[in-house]
């Protein structure tokens, strides 16, 4: 049912069970347990019971540490919900709280000409996997075509080939398990390419 409420372990506020976070007093409700391990032993006197914290926080008499701590710690289970994004960087900010800002894993961009040469190296890695068509989306906007290309594996730009036939273009992609040899049937410039978690997309400029 929805609207179903259930008790805070830690400030005795009722909350709806569909909330991650007490709004009175910061806890984690998903897993409390671990959170209170977070906050250490803090004095029951440091927060009145059942007032949230937003809002007139100095007429409330909370100690800055109280603050701080819960302030940490919602940033700390913030950053647990946010692992699965990619590379972080800290910032530090007054009094020791730290804040960590994640960065998207879309690993590799070029929006330069794509390089035409295949070495040796990669011709012995292209030579020892199986060839396979990867499945392909097309996206229109009002710039510009893509072409995203399902194949996991492929790391770089540098392990991608476009060929201009004349047909379109020849896509050819080095994975750790697979090379992906697609024709892509478009006669408009191109772009550039990103290499995204998923494999990789190819860009196309539409002509005004």
């Amino acid at each position: 049912m929805f609207g179903e409420k259930m008790k805070c372990m830690k400030c005795n506020s009722k909350v709806k069970e569909s909330f991650d976070f007490c709004p009175y007093c910061g806890i984690d409700l998903q897993n409390p347990e671990e959170d209170m391990k977070n906050f250490g032993v803090i004095g029951k006197n440091e927060f009145s019971s059942g007032v949230p914290l937003a809002g007139g926080l100095g007429g409330l008499g909370i100690s800055d540490k109280l603050i701080n701590t819960l302030f940490n710690s919602i940033m700390k289970n913030l950053e647990k919900q946010m692992k699965n994004s990619g590379d972080s960087e800290v910032q530090s900010f007054p009094n020791g709280i730290k804040i960590r800002f994640e960065v998207p894993k879309n690993k590799s961009v070029s929006n330069k000409p794509i390089k035409k040469g295949i070495t040796q190296e990669q011709l012995k890695r292209m030579s020892g996997l199986p060839r396979v068509e990867a499945k392909t989306n097309v996206r229109r906007f009002s710039d510009r075509v893509v072409y995203e290309l399902n194949a996991p594996g492929v790391e770089s730009p540098e392990d991608i080939f476009v060929s201009k036939l004349e047909s379109g273009y020849e896509v050819k992609a080095i994975g750790k398990k697979k090379v992906y040899v697609n024709s892509l049937p478009v006669d408009l410039p191109l772009k550039g390419l990103r290499v995204t978690l998923e494999g990789l997309s190819v860009e196309f400029g539409l002509e005004n």
